[in-house]
């Protein structure tokens, strides 16, 4: 059985102007959090999967207000479709657009996932192949029509392989018609910069990691030297002028 097309809902964002750069995006669903950083203006969206909402506390359920935040701050939202074969995959599916058609699936990269894949961009839903280790994974990306691709970098790491090198070899085999490399499971802000140099079009990062993109000591420092210049300087200007 497949899926009816659906005329997916027409949202204007942020998002749809800039998908010619690198995006940044927050594998999150601690909401607090996430109002912060989207609050920036820096990030384009939110990702989530079952994992991620564990994590926080959260469930399917709370979808709708993770998507809702989302939306508030003109970001695009992933949720993840589980299932243990393609009719449970689907059924995931159909419940995550029923929350809004604009909401970007994620699927399994396996062949259930990918035939529902197809079936989804094919009724005009944008996708996003997800578990990503091997290049050759990209493949049948493309061929189910999908927008994103996410390879997991740190798990690939753990499991003995190289998730910069994998992202690299993605990056080289990426053309017209391939989906978005949006890199995710990355650990540090070292592996956020090696990423986007390997080539990676997208990254998705946990408020922690975000949060280090914005710290560095030296920056800091600099700061707070120019605050004590620019203080210094106002003094000395009001003595003067008294």
């Amino acid at each position: 059985m497949g899926i009816m097309a659906r005329e997916a809902d027409h949202v204007v964002g942020r998002t749809t102007d800039r998908m010619d750069s690198r995006m940044l995006y927050l594998d999150s669903a601690d909401t607090a959090e996430l109002a912060d950083l989207l609050g920036t203006g820096l990030f384009a969206g939110v990702t989530t999967n079952p994992t991620i909402l564990d994590r926080a506390g959260r469930s399917v359920a709370d979808l709708p207000e993770l998507y809702a935040l989302t939306r508030e701050h003109g970001g695009t939202f992933f949720a993840q479709a589980t299932g243990a074969d393609a009719d449970e995959l689907r059924t995931a599916s159909v419940a995550i657009l029923e929350i809004s058609g604009d909401i970007v699936v994620k699927l399994p990269a396996t062949q259930p996932g990918l035939t529902v894949a197809a079936e989804l961009t094919a009724a005009g839903t944008r996708v996003l192949v997800t578990a990503v280790y091997h290049p050759s994974q990209q493949l049948l990306a493309a061929a189910a029509g999908a927008q994103f691709i996410a390879p997991y970098v740190g798990r690939s790491t753990d499991a003995g392989f190289d998730g910069i090198e994998l992202v690299r070899e993605m990056a080289a085999l990426s053309g017209p018609g391939f989906p978005r490399i949006l890199a995710a499971s990355l650990r540090g802000i070292e592996v956020v910069s090696h990423v986007a140099q390997a080539g990676a079009h997208d990254l998705t990062m946990s408020t922690a990691v975000a949060r280090t993109l914005f710290s560095h000591e030296l920056t800091g420092r600099a700061v707070a030297e120019f605050e004590d210049v620019a203080a210094s300087s106002l003094a000395r200007h009001e003595a003067a002028s008294s």
